[in-house]
């Protein structure tokens, strides 16, 4: 009884290690997937933050509304898109620029020039680029350097650093920045600094390239547990 015993515990430590094996490779295959169903040729689309969940940098208090929301308002923009909807690099291209007016931009308390702003994108999207329009009257306030870090979760317990860029002084059309690719629900904007405006920094409008994230479809999902049995059988047909 006690060999019987200890071969049933070699079978079922074998059978462990080959199902271990195995669902390694499903999981690389799954992640192989995903990422071939994510890269599918598809055009993206431009989207508008949700909300902004976070600015230490303030907002100016002065003449009329110089909000964070701001920039998510397209207010100053001279043609307006359809957030999630109009295609990216039609709109970015077609030579849509910003007023630059005060009332249409955001605008850092004053004396602020660095910090950063958290955006919530509403939804998780892969994120494929970034795309800024100056604001205000004084070109010198527009954005000098920034970098952005995108993420899943709100607190960036775990995050992606997606590039760090060069800013645009006189230019009120859309800068598109091509950052690294990545699946974010959260954007964390860093901004260095301005161009030497005495007063803030100033920020027209943002939006987003982004894409539906990929899932499994669920006849694949079958098909994979399929394969996951299949892999018990030949486990335990290997072993006998």
């Amino acid at each position: 009884m006690v060999g019987i015993y200890f071969a049933l515990v070699n079978e079922v430590d074998n059978l462990y290690h080959y199902m271990e094996a195995y669902m390694k490779f499903i999981n690389v295959f799954i992640g192989f997937l995903l990422l071939s169903l994510g890269s599918i040729a598809q055009a993206g689309v431009i989207l508008s933050a949700n909300s902004v969940i976070d600015n230490p940098m303030g907002e100016l208090i002065c003449c009329s509304s110089t909000g964070v929301d701001e920039m998510l308002s397209q207010s100053g923009l001279s043609s307006n898109y359809t957030s999630g909807v109009t295609d990216f690099d039609t709109f970015t291209t077609s030579g849509v620029t910003h007023s630059g007016g005060d009332g249409t931009s955001w605008l850092s308390a004053s004396g602020v020039y660095s910090g950063y702003v958290t955006f919530d994108l509403g939804a998780d999207y892969n994120v494929e680029n970034f795309a800024m329009w100056n604001g205000a009257s004084g070109i010198t306030a527009s954005v000098n350097g920034f970098s952005l870090t995108t993420s899943l979760f709100s607190d960036f317990s775990v995050s992606t650093f997606v590039g760090s860029f060069s800013g645009q002084q006189a230019n009120y059309g859309a800068t598109v920045y091509d950052i690294a690719d990545t699946a974010a629900r959260y954007v964390k904007f860093d901004i260095a600094g301005n161009f030497g405006n005495g007063c803030c920094v100033a920020i027209g409008d943002v939006a987003f390239d982004v894409n539906p994230v990929a899932s499994v479809p669920e006849p694949l999902s079958i098909a994979l547990l399929g394969l996951g049995l299949a892999g018990m059988g030949f486990a335990r047909k290997k072993r006998s």
